[in-house]
C-alpha cells in the first residue's frame, strides 16, 4: 500500500514539459483554464493531487493527449494514492499521512507491511458489508462499529509493544477517513464527520470486548445498553441528580436476586476535549453517592506536525524536588476526584506517583491482558460498592 512517488513524479515532470514546450506560463494556463492563482504550479510540483478531469483539460491546452502523458512514464505497476500508506524502513514501518497542512509520518516500531495491510483488510471487509442492500440506520451503525473495533484490536495484536494510543489515532482513525477502505456508494461522505460517532461507539465496543470476559469471571458485567435498559437501571438509583440515560456510555452491571443493579458506569473518550460538559457532573454525582466512576481514554492529543507527538493532555506529575507541575485536567482527578480512577491507554501519559495520596489515581493500561489495573481496580470497587449500598 506504499505510494509509488517515482511514477507520480514522472508524471508531473512531463505535465510540466508539455506546458514549457506550449511556451505558456502557469499563469496563462489558469487563466485559460479559470483556475484561481497557484494551481497549475502546485500540480506540477505534486502538493495537490488533480482529478483527470483537471489533467486532461490542462493537456488539451498543451495539445497533448493522456495517451502522451503516460507514455514513458509507468516504468511499473503504480500504486493508489491513499490516505494513509505504509513504507517499510529496516524492521519498522512509517506510517505516513496528511495532517492539517502537513505531510505527516508516524514511525510504528518493528512491524511489516503484511501486518499493515491485515489492518487495514480487516477494516475494509468490515465495511464491505455496508454494500449490502436495504441495511438500517441501526445495521449501519453496527456494522461501522464492528469494524472499527475489529481492526483497532487486530493492530493491537498485531503490534503488542505499539503505544494503543498512536495505533487509534495515527492508524485507525486515518485507516477510517481513507475513502477507499469504504463501499464506492459512500464516497462521497465526510469521513471525519462520520469518525466522531463511529469512533466513540467503536470504543465502547472495544472496552466490552477486551474487558468483559475478565469481568464477567466476577460476576460484573460491561454493558453497552439500549435506551430502555439505561432508564430502567437508572430507575434502580438515587443519587439525588438528574442522570440522562443517553449520555452514560458503558455500564457496569451485577446481579442482585433477580435484578440486574447498577453499580456504575465507565466513561469512555478518545481525548479530554470530549468529557466535560455531559461526564463530568454526572461522575461527581456517582463518586459521590458511592457508585464506581472511573475516565476511560486513549488521551489522544497531538500539535500538526511532520513527526507528530501523541503527548495526551494529563502532562506533568511532580518534578524530582516535588515541585507541583500538573496540568488542571490532572488536577481534576487527582485532587478534586471528578472520577473515581482515570485508566489511560497512552504510553505517554505518566501515572500518579505511588508517594502521593491522591482522591482518585491515573494509571496507564495496554492491551496484553485484560487482568489488569482496570479489572483490578473495577473488582475491588464492587466490593466497596457492595459494603457501601448493600448491592
Amino acid at each position: 500500500m506504499t505510494s509509488n512517488v517515482d511514477y507520480l513524479s514522472r508524471i508531473l515532470q512531463r505535465l510540466r514539459a508539455f506546458r514549457r514546450e506550449a511556451g505558456l506560463t502557469p499563469a496563462q494556463v489558469e487563466e485559460h483554464l479559470i483556475l484561481g492563482p497557484g494551481w497549475a504550479s502546485a500540480i506540477e510540483a505534486g502538493t495537490i493531487y488533480p482529478s483527470l478531469d483537471v489533467v486532461a483539460s490542462m493537456l488539451s491546452v498543451y495539445g497533448k493527449t493522456l495517451s502522451d502523458l503516460a507514455e514513458g512514464a509507468i516504468g511499473s505497476v503504480p500504486h493508489i494514492k491513499r490516505s494513509i500508506a505504509a513504507e517499510g524502513v529496516g524492521n519498522d514501518l512509517d506510517i505516513h499521512f496528511a495532517y492539517a497542512k502537513h505531510d505527516a509520518t508516524h514511525r510504528l516500531l518493528n512491524a511489516t507491511l503484511d501486518q499493515f495491510n491485515q489492518m487495514i483488510l480487516t477494516l475494509r471487509n468490515g465495511l464491505a458489508q455496508l454494500s449490502s442492500q436495504n441495511v438500517s440506520d441501526e445495521q449501519e451503525k453496527a456494522i461501522k462499529t464492528e469494524s472499527v473495533a475489529s481492526a483497532f484490536l487486530r493492530a493491537v495484536e498485531l503490534w503488542p509493544s505499539a503505544n494503543p494510543s498512536d495505533v487509534w489515532w495515527f492508524l485507525v482513525y486515518r485507516a477510517y477517513c481513507d475513502q477507499y477502505n469504504h463501499p464506492s456508494e459512500h464516497s462521497r461522505l465526510d469521513f471525519t464527520q462520520s469518525w466522531k460517532r463511529t469512533g466513540g461507539w467503536a470504543l465502547e465496543r472495544i472496552l466490552e470486548r477486551h474487558y468483559g470476559p475478565a469481568l464477567a469471571e466476577h460476576e460484573i458485567n460491561l454493558v453497552i445498553a439500549d435506551g430502555e435498559r439505561k432508564v430502567r437501571l437508572l430507575g434502580g438509583i438515587n443519587i439525588g441528580h438528574r442522570l440522562e440515560a443517553d449520555k452514560m456510555d458503558v455500564l457496569l452491571t451485577v446481579r442482585s436476586g433477580a435484578a440486574e443493579r447498577l453499580i456504575g458506569v465507565v466513561h469512555v473518550k478518545a481525548s479530554f476535549a470530549e468529557r466535560r460538559t455531559d461526564d463530568v457532573p454526572m461522575s461527581q454525582a456517582l463518586v459521590k453517592a458511592g457508585y464506581i466512576s472511573p475516565l476511560w481514554t486513549m488521551d489522544c492529543k497531538s500539535t500538526p506536525s511532520s513527526r507528530p507527538v501523541n503527548r495526551g493532555e494529563l502532562g506533568a506529575t511532580f518534578d524530582g524536588r516535588g515541585a507541583d507541575g500538573r496540568s488542571a485536567k490532572r488536577k481534576d482527578i487527582e485532587d478534586d476526584g471528578f472520577f473515581s480512577a482515570c485508566f489511560s491507554y497512552n504510553k505517554n501519559t505518566l501515572a500518579t506517583p505511588a508517594a502521593y495520596r491522591a482522591r482518585a489515581r491515573v494509571f496507564v493500561c495496554d492491551f496484553s491482558d485484560p487482568n489488569d489495573a482496570f479489572t483490578n481496580f473495577i473488582v475491588s470497587e464492587r466490593h466497596q460498592v457492595k459494603t457501601r449500598l448493600g448491592i
